[in-house]
């Protein structure tokens, strides 16, 4: 099977892995923040009804 140069996989939609590392840590990130922040809501609203 011959290999494709970088240029042509970039053509076809494919991104660099530095890119898909990128944009997939930051999405790591972000989840883990908003699953964060739901859960310090969730303990702040039963915490102040004491």
């Amino acid at each position: 099977m011959p290999r494709r140069c970088g240029a042509c996989e970039r053509l076809s939609g494919g991104y660099p892995a530095d890119v898909e590392i990128l944009f997939t840590t930051l999405l790591v990130i972000v989840a883990i923040a908003v699953l964060w922040f739901a859960f310090y809501v969730v303990y702040r609203l039963y915490a102040d009804q004491r």
